[in-house]
C-alpha cells in the first residue's frame, strides 16, 4: 500500500497565542522535580552535592516550568534602570616579593587562606575580599576581585573602561599587604604592562515588575536550553551557557534577589545603598565572563587593547541572539512550506512523539536549521508553539524596553569617597550621629 505524502493538518490548539499569555506559577523547587535531563538545582551547591535528575525522552526539554498566568507591564510612567560596568577582573604583574606566609604575618588586613592564597580585604567590609596568589618563584602577582565592589562595597553601578579600575585595584592591594613597587615596576603597572586572565562584562535589564522579571527568567531559560549546547541552570534564579568552559561564560540571573541573601547584602556603609537596592529591583543581570583562553585568543589579555565599544558589541551579539533579531518568530502557519515529509515529522513531533527527529541525528541536524528556519519553531526546545512564540516575544519585549548600555563613571568618585572604612562604620552604629551619616550615604546618588 502505498503511503500518502499529504501532510497531516495542523491542529487547531497549536495556533499562536500573543505575549506574556504565561508565567511561571509554581516555585522553583516543585519545578526542578519536573526536569528530565541533568541539571543543578540550587544556586550555591557545588557539583558535586547538586542534586541529578535521570534524563526521562531521548531529547532534552527546554521549558520545565508550566506558564499560566498574564505578566503585568509597568506602569507608563517608569523609567528603566540601565547600567553596564566591570565586574569581577583577574591579572598577573611584575612585581618580585616575599613568601606569602610572612606577607600575612601580623598584618590584619591580610588573611591566608592555605597555602597558595592570600585574602586582602576591602576597605568597604571585611567580607569583600581580593584573591592574590604568587607566582614564577615570587617574580610575579596574581590579583583578583570584583573591582567595583572591592572599591566601593557595590557592583550595581560602576565603570567600563578597564585600565584604570585595574591600577586603582592594584594600587590598594600592594599597601596592604606591605609591598612597595620598585621605579621599573611602578612604571610597567602605570602603563597597563601586565597580563589580564578574566574580565567580566555586566549589564541589567530592568524588567518594571516582579511578574515581568519571573517571566523573562522562564523564557531564557527554555531558550538557553534550546539553543546552548552546554546550557545549566538553577531553577528560574540563575541560568548559564558553558558554566564551567575554559573560555567564556555566559550567566543570566536575578540581580535583586542576589543582594537579598546574606552574604551578597550590600554593606550599611555603601553610599547610595538605599537608593542602589531600589533601582535595581526587578533587574535581570547578563554577565559575560571572558576567561585566559579566551582572552589570549581575542588578544584581550593586554589591558590597553580593551575597547568599550567592541565589549558593547561582545554583549550585543548575545541580545540579538536571544531575542532572534534575524529569526523567525516560532508559528506554525508557516509549516506548510516546508518539505512534505518534514511536515509530517514536525506534526508528530509537535502532538509528542518527541523522538522522531532523534532517531537520525544527522537527519536532525538538517531538519532543526530547516525548521527553524522557514517556521521559528525550534525542535531541540518545549514540544509546543504557544510556549515557543511566548518565551520568544517575552524576550523582545523585555529587552527592548528595559536594556541599555549606560557607564556611571561620572558618578565613581562619590562611590569611593562615600564609602566609608568598615572600621568607622562600627563605630558609629551606636551613636545618633552615626545614624545622621548613615541617612545622608543612602541618598540619592
Amino acid at each position: 500500500m502505498k503511503r500518502s505524502k499529504k501532510p497531516l493538518p495542523i491542529p487547531p490548539h497549536l495556533k499562536d497565542k500573543s505575549i506574556f499569555d504565561y508565567i511561571p506559577s509554581v516555585t522553583a523547587k516543585k519545578a526542578t522535580a519536573a526536569v528530565s535531563g541533568v541539571e543543578r538545582v540550587n544556586q550555591h551547591a557545588s557539583p558535586s552535592s547538586a542534586d541529578i535528575v535521570l534524563q526521562q525522552s531521548p531529547i532534552q526539554q527546554a521549558t520545565r516550568f508550566p506558564l499560566f498566568t498574564k505578566a503585568s507591564k509597568p506602569d507608563a510612567e517608569w523609567r528603566p534602570f540601565m547600567s553596564s560596568l566591570i565586574d569581577t577582573v583577574a591579572l598577573v604583574i611584575d612585581l618580585r616579593h616575599k613568601p606569602l606566609k610572612k606577607l600575612a604575618e601580623n598584618n590584619a588586613l591580610v588573611k591566608q587562606k592555605g597555602n597558595f592564597e592570600l585574602q586582602v580585604l576591602s576597605t568597604v567590609s571585611k567580607k569583600i575580599k581580593a584573591r592574590v596568589m604568587s607566582r614564577e618563584n615570587r617574580d610575579k602577582l596574581y590579583i583578583e576581585a570584583s573591582v567595583s565592589k572591592y572599591l566601593t562595597g557595590q557592583n550595581i553601578v560602576g565603570r567600563e573602561e578597564l585600565l584604570d579600575q585595574c591600577i586603582a585595584l592594584i594600587d590598594d592591594v600592594l599597601p596592604k599587604m606591605g609591598l612597595v613597587p620598585t621605579p621599573a615596576e611602578r612604571a610597567a603597572i602605570n602603563a597597563g604592562n601586565f597580563e589580564m586572565k578574566r574580565i567580566d562584562f555586566a549589564m541589567h535589564c530592568d524588567c518594571g515588575t516582579p511578574d515581568r522579571a519571573v517571566a523573562l527568567m522562564t523564557a531564557l531559560r527554555s531558550l538557553m536550553f534550546a539553543k546552548a549546547k552546554n546550557a545549566s541552570a538553577y531553577g528560574i534564579e540563575t541560568v548559564y551557557v558553558n558554566q564551567h568552559s575554559p573560555y567564556w561564560t555566559l550567566r543570566c540571573y536575578r540581580k535583586d534577589l542576589e543582594i537579598l541573601k546574606s552574604s551578597r547584602a550590600l554593606p550599611l556603609n555603601v553610599y547610595g545603598r538605599d537608593y542602589l537596592m531600589g533601582k535595581v529591583q526587578n533587574c535581570v543581570r547578563l554577565e559575560l565572563v571572558l576567561r585566559a583562553r579566551e582572552l589570549a585568543r581575542l588578544g584581550l589579555n593586554d589591558p590597553s587593547a580593551w575597547s568599550v565599544d567592541d565589549a558593547h558589541k561582545r554583549m550585543q551579539k548575545w541580545i540579538n541572539r536571544l531575542t532572534d533579531v534575524e529569526g523567525v518568530c516560532p508559528s506554525v502557519d508557516r509549516i506548510k512550506d516546508l518539505p512534505a515529509g518534514m511536515q509530517t515529522k514536525l506534526l508528530g513531533w509537535l502532538a509528542g512523539d518527541l523522538a522522531t527527529f532523534a532517531r537520525s541525528p544527522s537527519t536532525e541536524r538538517l531538519a532543526h536549521k530547516k525548521i527553524l528556519a522557514v517556521t521559528g519553531i525550534n525542535i531541540r526546545g518545549e514540544p509546543s508553539v504557544e510556549r515557543q512564540r511566548s518565551a520568544t516575544l517575552c524576550i523582545r519585549d523585555v529587552f527592548q524596553q528595559g536594556i541599555g548600555f549606560k557607564d556611571h563613571g561620572h558618578k565613581w568618585e562619590r562611590l569611593l569617597k562615600g564609602a566609608e572604612p568598615a572600621v568607622s562604620t562600627v563605630i558609629r552604629s551606636n551613636s545618633k550621629a552615626g545614624d545622621a551619616a548613615g541617612s545622608q550615604r543612602h541618598a540619592r546618588l
